[in-house]
Parts: structure tokens; C-alpha cells; sequence
């Protein structure tokens, strides 16, 4: 009864959290998150035609997620904002569903709702759970699966080993890391199982019995990826990225230690910072520093003498920055002074938290969280391999570090408890104030660009920034087409610089013809879009003017 109650408490939590969160933020801007459009573009075509195809400009070809948008889209509707709360929706299943799993890793009941609360705070999946995007669509099924396999192992049922195989296959269909998952559960009972088969104990029947859900959903992604890349037109831009691979150790090996290992491990060290810094302050408190001592010092080396590092810890899917509305200027991620090694220090101490957590919690591993580690840890050899350097591709590796730093004991002192609950708390307010801003920089944009076109300026001249400029200009969406048929779309195919331009500061060659403002940082204040035009452009419309 008391883990039914404590179960209510977290959904009711969770509810609040995302209930809060659309209050604040409402109205959601009718309007593309990043790459969304490419997605709500499937879903669209799927609904007019029953066809099931992804536009080349795109990597990922997530049917599950179409299939999902199209049954959502029937009962509220195909706009922009309608498949955006779809998504919501999964966001708060999916970290109610972590709350359980972790709870069946052995975590205690409030352990397990800080885990949770750095789920659904952690500023990338709160930023996303706001968006079409597929990182949310992905996680859902994918910890879905795990927890299903938890389940399995402590009720002995088939059924729930199925469910958790066909999870896996739905996590695929989103993004083919959902193959990682098969990986882990399988992986996780054959470690169980191997005391007994090397005792020679283990009867191959029941063993071949916890497995077969697993080699079926195996084949089933096999024969996924067959058909939607050899037996269909495969999009020019992920068989782009497959020819890619031939070049993988033509990259500095310093580049992939700097990438692919220390940026992850900075950037779950800073996100988890509210359980992993509390684990610092034990009897071996000198290892954790030592750690968070080398850490930092590789980690400035690498800022102050390699350029490709100079974005380090990256966090350009929060919503506040600039880089999340991907407008011009050119618009990577960068820090400000100072704050960039403050973020190092604290990622640094939070990765050293989490590693000490690790150390203890690996004494007390279930198969459940076994599960989760094998599949997180082919995931992170995979970010390397693939070149997917960014921190939304980093959000799929924070369930695991939750779960490590909820089942390694907390410090007995109440202090370090409040500390955590504080930093939770302060983690939450940052990303709520990025999902507050992104909407409303979105909602700016779609103002700026509805009244230009309402002057007579068309939509063809207008560079509104990718989302947009993606979802208005861009045609094709068979997988047929080539790269040339559309080029030209700017900050999608091309550079080139259109007549009018909307940017989020002023551009050399232009002259400014509208300000427009939108939330400043951290929702504070305000900050100014401004919409510009090409000073050699000829005057061929109506004379564009307007003052703030």
C-alpha cells in the first residue's frame, strides 16, 4: 500500500511539473522546434496519402513516431502545437515510468523522485518534451522497455519479456539506438545466468526461453531497417551519413576523446550536479576531489588549446541560447567568459560524484539497472563512431547516471538532502525559463514573418531561420529527390543571404527595418529580434517600415 501511495505522489508530482510548466509558456507558438517541421512534414503526408516517407534532408526515419502523430492528430489536431503537447504527453508517461524502474533498481522512495525530478528538469528534455523531435518519442519506449524487463524479472511472466521486446522495437522505429536496449536486457540475463552455465546448471530451454523475445524483436528491427533503407528510397542525407563512416579513423583520436568521452562526461556532471555533488562529501571525499581535479584540469587544457573543444560542456538545446531558434547569425554554441569554466568546475565535480556513486551502487546492481548500464554503454561507444556530437545526443545517457546516483546511499546528514532539493529546484527554474523563451522567440519570428508577407514581401525572399525556412520553403518529401533540386533554402541548403532577413542581432550588408522583442535570459527582461533587409537589395516592393 505505502508504494502505491509513494507511486500517486510522484505521478502527482509530475503532473504539477508539466501542468506548471504549459501554464507558464502557453500559448505554445504555432510553429517548427529545430528539425520538427521535417517530422510534422511525415506525419502530414502520412494522413493525406497513407504513404510513409521522410524528406532527404533528414537522419532519422521515426515511423513509430509518425504512426503515434497521425492517431494524436486525428482527435486533436495536425497543427504544430497540437503535436507538440503529443509529445508533452510522452514526456511525463516516460518519466513516470523511470520513477518505477528506478524504484525496482532498489532505490529508496525519495531518491528515486530526485532521479526523477533531474529527468524532468534536466533542460535538454524539458526544452524537447515541448517539441516534435524525437529524443522524447525515442526515451519513452526505451525506458518503457527496461522497466518491462524489470517487471519480468521480479513477476517471472512471459508476457512482460514480450512487451519489453516490442518496446525495444517501437524505440527503434523512433531511432535505431532502440537496438541498444535488446542489447542490455539480453545482456542482462545472460550475466545472471553465468555462474550457472559455468557451473554447468544452466538449462538451455529456459534460458533460450528469457532470450527468444529479444532475438525476435532483433530480427523485427532487421528487417525495419531492410525495408526503409534498401527496399525504399533511402534519404540522401543519412545514406550521406552511412558513407561517412569509411572516414571514422580519420579523425584525431584527441577529437574523439574530447567529444565522444570527456564532453559527455562533463555534460552528465553538470546536469546531475544535484545528486552527484552531495556523494563528495563522504570519508573518501579526496578521491572525488582528485577526480573532479583531473577532469577539470584536462577539460581547460583542452578549451584553452584545442579550437574544436572550445564549446565544452555543450548545452545548445536549452532554449534560452540563441543556437536552440537557429536563426542568423551562425548560430553554434558558445560560452561567455568566465561562466564556461565555472560550468567545467561543476561538471567536474559532478561527473567525480557520479563515478563514486557508480563505484558503490555496482555492488547492489539488479539485472534491471545491469540492463540499463549494458544498453547506455553501447549508446556512448556509438556517439563517437557516428560523429553525434551535441547534448541532446548526450540526453539519452541521463536516465542511467539517475539511476547510478539514486541507488548509491545518500550522506546520513540532512544537509546534503536540502542541497539537492535546492540545486533540483534551481535546475528546474533554468529550464523552465528555456522552454519560456524558445516559445516565445518562436512567436516573434512567426510575427515578424506574417507581418512582412502581409506587405507583400514573398515568402521566398524572407530568411526566417531554419525551422521555418525548413517547413515553408522546402518542397520535396518522397526521399526521391537530390540535394540540387533544393538548393537555394537558406541555413537548410544554402548560405546565401535572402532580401529580408531575421536575426537576433545586425548583419553586415544590411539595414535594419523592424526591432521586435522577445523573453530575455532566464525570462528576465527582454532581448531584441531584429528584422533585416539586404542593402543592395533593389526596391522592388512596397517600402517595409516600423518602429518597435
Amino acid at each position: 500500500m505505502m508504494r502505491r501511495a509513494e507511486a500517486a505522489v510522484a505521478a502527482l508530482a509530475i503532473l504539477a511539473w508539466y501542468g506548471a510548466v504549459w501554464l507558464i509558456v502557453r500559448p505554445l507558438a504555432d510553429a517548427p522546434v529545430v528539425d520538427s517541421w521535417i517530422y510534422v512534414r511525415a506525419v502530414h503526408r502520412f494522413i493525406a496519402t497513407g504513404q510513409m516517407a521522410f524528406a532527404g534532408f533528414t537522419q532519422a526515419m521515426p515511423v513509430s513516431q509518425v504512426l503515434y502523430g497521425a492517431g494524436w492528430s486525428r482527435l486533436f489536431g495536425a497543427g504544430y502545437a497540437s503535436l507538440d503537447l503529443s509529445v508533452v504527453a510522452l514526456g511525463a508517461i516516460c518519466a513516470f515510468s523511470f520513477y518505477v524502474l528506478v524504484r525496482r533498481c532498489g532505490a529508496r522512495h525519495y531518491q528515486a523522485l530526485l532521479a526523477t525530478g533531474l529527468l524532468a528538469a534536466n533542460p535538454c528534455y524539458l526544452f524537447l518534451s515541448f517539441s516534435f523531435m524525437t529524443e522524447v518519442p525515442f526515451l519513452a519506449p526505451f525506458i518503457g522497455s527496461i522497466l518491462a524487463f524489470a517487471i519480468a524479472d521480479s513477476r517471472r511472466q512471459a508476457r512482460w519479456r514480450w512487451l519489453s521486446a516490442g518496446l525495444a522495437t517501437v524505440a527503434f522505429m523512433v531511432r535505431p539506438f532502440g537496438g541498444a536496449a535488446i542489447a542490455g536486457c539480453a545482456g542482462a540475463i545472460l550475466l545472471r545466468a553465468a555462474p550457472s552455465i559455468r557451473a554447468g546448471r544452466a538449462s538451455c530451454a529456459h534460458l533460450g526461453k528469457q532470450l527468444l523475445p529479444y532475438a525476435a524483436a532483433l530480427i523485427a528491427c532487421a528487417f525495419a531497417w531492410t525495408w526503409l533503407t534498401v527496399l525504399r528510397p533511402e534519404p540522401y542525407y543519412l545514406a550521406l551519413a552511412e558513407h561517412q563512416l569509411e572516414f571514422i579513423f580519420d579523425v584525431r583520436a584527441a577529437t574523439y576523446f574530447h567529444a565522444g568521452l570527456l564532453e559527455p562526461l562533463l555534460y552528465l556532471g553538470l546536469v546531475l550536479s544535484p545528486l552527484g555533488l552531495p556523494r563528495l562529501f563522504t570519508r573518501d571525499w579526496w578521491r572525488g576531489a582528485a577526480i573532479a581535479a583531473v577532469l577539470f584540469v584536462v577539460a581547460a587544457l583542452f578549451v584553452r588549446f584545442d579550437p574544436t573543444a572550445s564549446q565544452m560542456p555543450c548545452l545548445s538545446c536549452f532554449g534560452g541560447w540563441t543556437s536552440a531558434l537557429v536563426v542568423r547569425p551562425p548560430t553554434y554554441f558558445e560560452w561567455w567568459g568566465y561562466w564556461q569554466l565555472a560550468a567545467i568546475a561543476l561538471g567536474s565535480c559532478g561527473a567525480a560524484g557520479l563515478i563514486l556513486a557508480a563505484i558503490r551502487a555496482a555492488s547492489k546492481m539488479r539485472p534491471a539497472a545491469a540492463a540499463m548500464l549494458i544498453a547506455s554503454g553501447l549508446y556512448w561507444v556509438a556517439i563517437p563512431i557516428l560523429w553525434l556530437f551535441n547534448d541532446r545526443y548526450d540526453l539519452v545517457l541521463v536516465p542511467v547516471g539517475c539511476i547510478l546516483l539514486a541507488m548509491a546511499p545518500m550522506p546520513r546528514s540532512r544537509w546534503p538532502r536540502v542541497a539537492s532539493a535546492a540545486m533540483l529546484a534551481a535546475l528546474a527554474l533554468f529550464s523552465l525559463a528555456g522552454v519560456y523563451e524558445q516559445q516565445r522567440g518562436l512567436a516573434a519570428i512567426r510575427t515578424a514573418l506574417d507581418q512582412l508577407e502581409r506587405e507583400d514581401v514573398a515568402r521566398g525572399r524572407i530568411d526566417a531561420g531554419y525551422p521555418f525556412n525548413g517547413a515553408d520553403l522546402y518542397r520535396a518529401g518522397d526521399g526521391k529527390e537530390e540535394l540540387s533540386f533544393e538548393a537555394g533554402i537558406p541555413m537548410v541548403t544554402s548560405l546565401a543571404m535572402k532580401e529580408y532577413t531575421i536575426a537576433t542581432s545586425p548583419l553586415p550588408g544590411t539595414h535594419i527595418v523592424r526591432r521586435m522583442r522577445w523573453a530575455g535570459f532566464l525570462g528576465i527582461g527582454d532581448r531584441e529580434l531584429y528584422v533585416l533587409r539586404r542593402s543592395d537589395a533593389p526596391t522592388i516592393a512596397p517600402a517595409v517600415t516600423g518602429a518597435r
